[in-house]
């Protein structure tokens, strides 16, 4: 079986945070607080603490298998089978959010004369194509992507910060923790817990035992780079960032050097739409194995052309507009992966720890 090395694990996880933190995560926060918005980024850590949680409870109990496949195994075929279904719908929900998110944005910044459809078409199409060749292939592009973002994106921010006032972060936490927690639930319970579908990618993990690990690196790392992105955007942009679906654009544009560099925004995109790209291949690898498992089939790119058609489908039959989307992600995410992504692989944990705990005083056994 192809396997994946940690490097790769910890650059596709990173991305499956940033593809839409970088976009849509400064507006979320400011939603609840403007002064305060830099410290509801570190939040993500929150998340990212549970799913290394999770993680760790999960390749101990269940070396080697997915989640979908160690539900099943604690649960039985019925329960079991049920909550694996489950968490295709959840799977197939989280990517249809991603992909809606992204044709929005593609239409907004560089083709608002394209219909929304046709640009989400061409991107499940490139994503179908990436996740046919197999998740070598998705974490050998995340290692190339890598290093242009390391070059262009430092770049674009020290050019804006000639718009920074610090001024627009004072007073320091003038109305209370409050509205600092609320603009952290996103971020701790809805993006820091994605980090869970690395669990579908366990068995073309090198070192499983690793993933624990793996996950609070690429959750600090992410905390990290949200962190100054919010710093900049709100330093910048300053109150007008609450009335915003993509400050970060707005940062971008405010770029002019003499009068030959200018509209650097269109780099700005086009690295958002790699990265997204990246992100929704990512999870779509999640969501053909976990059908794979579901089905008892011996191969999961029978899923990968029917399950990209259906979160097509689903990203514009679900959400009617960007309303739509931000309402779903502040109102239903955070509650619905609290209990998708921690509770039920607790709970199929705690089944097969119960079922396992009288074999260990006579011999070791496995499930």
């Amino acid at each position: 079986m192809t396997q994946i090395s940690r490097y790769q694990v910890i650059l596709m996880l990173v991305w499956v945070v940033l593809g839409t933190g970088i976009l849509t995560m400064p507006g979320t926060i400011a939603q609840f607080t403007v002064h305060d918005a830099w410290l509801g980024a570190p939040f993500l850590l929150l998340g990212g603490g549970l799913s290394a949680g999770v993680a760790w409870v999960h390749v101990r109990l269940f070396p080697g298998l997915t989640l979908t496949q160690a539900v099943r195994a604690a649960l039985g075929p019925w329960i079991g089978g049920f909550l694996a279904a489950w968490l295709c719908l959840w799977l197939l929900i989280t990517t249809a959010t991603v992909g809606r998110e992204m044709s929005a944005f593609v239409t907004v910044a560089t083709l608002p004369n394209t219909a929304e459809y046709v640009v989400g078409a061409a991107a499940f199409a490139c994503v179908a194509y990436l996740v046919h060749l197999g998740i070598e292939v998705v974490g050998r592009v995340n290692e190339f992507i890598m290093p242009l973002v390391l070059v262009i994106v430092p770049i674009l921010f020290v050019l804006a910060l000639r718009w920074f006032d610090i001024a627009a972060f004072q007073p320091v936490w003038a109305e209370g923790f409050t509205p600092i927690w609320r603009s952290g639930i996103v971020p701790a319970f809805a993006y820091g817990l994605e980090f869970v579908v690395a669990l579908q990618w366990v068995p073309a993990l090198r070192t499983p035992r690793t993933l624990p690990l793996d996950i609070l690196i690429a959750a600090a790392v992410s905390s990290l780079i949200l962190t100054v992105l919010v710093v900049e955007t709100v330093g910048v942009v300053g109150w007008p960032v609450k009335y915003m679906n993509y400050p970060v654009l707005e940062v971008v544009r405010a770029i002019r050097l003499g009068k030959l560099i200018e509209r650097l925004d269109t780099v700005y995109a086009m690295g958002v739409v790699a990265i997204l790209v990246l992100k929704l291949s990512a999870i779509h690898l999640s969501l053909c194995r976990a059908l794979q498992d579901v089905c008892g089939t011996q191969d999961a790119r029978w899923a990968v052309l029917p399950a990209a058609f259906a979160v097509w489908a689903a990203s514009y039959f679900l959400f009617r507009n960007t309303a739509g989307v931000t309402a779903f992600i502040l109102s239903v995410v955070p509650g619905y992966f609290l209990v998708t992504a921690i509770f039920l692989p607790l709970l199929s944990s705690a089944a097969a720890w119960l079922r396992r705990k009288p074999w260990r005083r006579t011999a070791a056994g496995r499930l």
